[in-house]
């Protein structure tokens, strides 16, 4: 069956000479890659997945060729069962084909339902959002973002509880709005492992885009939109190297009546050789109300003190 594989990729290699950096051939080997290896741990079978990946973005093909912008994938699956028979692929695969071919528009954040009974669409619409995120998925949506001619980033522009296809206010709120999100919606074990690291990635690369982006601006920061919060240390000598610490864990945050952030506890945070780095009392004033939850963290050290902390909260409890 590498005869058929082989005959698909070349077809699409074809089809995709032309398409945009974000959605080019590069992008459908790695899909194929990733799907074949998860529906392999899934029990699937991964000659099925790797084609299904092949031809999972024909509707990139037709948004080209109508120029119009967003097409859904299952608009394209005149265009793919073509490419199915022209390469000879069994009949009894095209069922499942074409399913993953569906689920890869489809997530719980814009108000789709989901479903892991299709173990073939499930490691294919896992392998297409993995490739969304982490260092390539960023290059890949300012990529996009550049083709559909959004600016990088609009802080007062709305971002959508509700995603939609298409055009958004910017590039970042492209990352606040979809990929970030992803993470959510993987449908197989494999792919939520990946998930996590590239998550944590996302979050970093926001973290630092936001502080180089408002620098200059007040010590404490906190965006209540994209529960981000930027705490900056007094600065002092640039010339000492900055070590970065990244992790995932628990964070306590106090707010005071105006909703401002007034302390922040770590309880996670690795410990140096001087204890804990915390961060408290950032803010004179008493009690206020207090939300905890999870949050990908960064800690900023110079000479073994904290001089930065960028955090996206994510889900939380009030108490």
């Amino acid at each position: 069956m590498n005869a058929i594989l082989e005959k698909v990729r070349a077809r699409v290699a074809v089809d995709f000479a032309t398409a945009d950096p974000a959605h080019d051939i590069g992008h459908v080997d790695r899909v194929a890659a990733l799907a074949g290896e998860i529906a392999a741990r899934t029990g699937a079978d991964p000659r099925i997945a790797r084609v299904a990946a092949y031809v999972h973005d024909y509707h990139r093909v037709e948004e080209a060729r109508q120029d119009r912008r967003p097409i859904r994938p299952e608009d394209a699956c005149g265009a793919v069962l073509r490419v199915l028979e022209e390469c000879g692929v069994p009949q009894e695969w095209h069922p499942p084909i074409l399913r993953a071919v569906e689920l890869t528009g489809r997530y719980r954040f814009a108000d789709e339902e989901l479903d892991d009974q299709c173990a073939i669409a499930a490691a294919v619409h896992d392998a297409d959002n993995l490739d969304a995120m982490g260092a390539i998925g960023i290059g890949r949506a300012f990529a996009y973002g550049g083709l559909l001619g959004e600016p990088l980033w609009d802080p007062e522009s709305a971002l959508k509880d509700v995603y939609q296809e298409g055009e958004t206010s910017s590039v970042l709120a492209h990352l606040y709005e979809k990929l970030i999100r992803l993470e959510q919606d993987m449908l197989t074990e494999p792919a939520r492992r990946l998930a996590a690291d590239r998550a944590l990635l996302l979050h970093r690369f926001a973290a630092g885009f936001r502080s180089e982006w408002d620098r200059g601006q007040a010590r404490v920061r906190w965006d209540a939109r994209t529960r981000f919060l930027s705490v900056e240390a007094p600065r002092g000598d640039d010339d000492e190297p900055v070590v970065r610490v990244s992790f995932r864990g628990q964070v306590r945050l106090t707010f005071d009546e105006q909703g401002q952030v007034t302390a922040v506890d770590l309880p996670d945070v690795p410990a140096g050789p001087d204890g804990a780095w915390t961060w408290t009392d950032l803010a004179d004033g008493g009690p206020g109300r207090h939300v905890s939850g999870v949050g990908d963290i960064e800690v900023q050290l110079r000479k073994n003190q904290p001089v930065a902390l960028h955090l996206h909260l994510r889900g939380e409890t009030g108490d």
